[in-house]
């Protein structure tokens, strides 16, 4: 199997062997009359965790472990933020949100399936089936990546459309960045916010 990311790719050497007898120990409960509930979920449980990890080392090693055009979208929208803002907004409101690694990852699986919807299941593998997966997508949508989402036979998809950037979405992200300053008072918010609307 060939991998992208050699360390990963060692990771899920090391966690598959603890994954398949989590599997075989799962299956052995369903399949003995004798296994009481409790026995069955927690078969259940230590399976589900040890397959997230295996499984997200798996996909993992399956992707670069950078991601350049992230990296350079992200920095297009840093340019257009300093570009337009840098003289009325102040710098520490002019920073592009959203670049964690779990943003990154569902970055690059969304990228290696450019114009096809990937099922949010997948997504959700990169962060060890976290239920915040789709909420970090729909950040990334925030910061005007092209991303669609839709419904295909009943589970949720989401589109790398293009790598074309929507810039209107800037204000929005230093917007936002200003609500949620502690620091400024109602009325500095008021001024910022009118400074965007300039």
């Amino acid at each position: 199997m060939p991998a992208e990311n050699e360390d990963q790719f060692e990771v899920w050497r090391t966690l598959k062997p603890t994954s398949a007898y989590a599997v075989r120990e799962l299956r052995s409960a369903f399949e003995r009359e004798d296994t009481s509930p409790d026995d069955v979920i927690d078969a259940y449980l230590f399976a589900k965790r040890q397959l997230a990890q295996s499984i997200q080392a798996l996909l993992m090693s399956q992707l670069p472990s950078i991601c350049s055009e992230f990296t350079d979208l992200r920095g297009h929208i840093q340019s257009e933020m300093t570009n337009r803002y840098a003289d009325t907004i102040p710098e520490r409101f002019l920073k592009v949100p959203y670049g964690s690694k779990v943003h990154e990852l569902l970055f690059m699986i969304l990228l290696r399936n450019l114009g096809k919807p990937v099922d949010s299941d997948r997504l959700r593998l990169a962060t060890s089936d976290n239920t915040h997966t789709e909420r970090r997508t729909r950040e990334l949508r925030e910061l005007g990546f092209n991303i669609a989402p839709s419904e295909v036979e009943g589970s949720r998809h989401y589109t790398l459309v293009d790598l074309e950037i929507d810039y209107a979405k800037v204000p929005e992200l230093i917007a936002k960045a200003i609500k949620k300053s502690e620091s400024l008072t109602e009325a500095d918010k008021l001024s910022l916010m009118d400074r965007l609307a300039e």
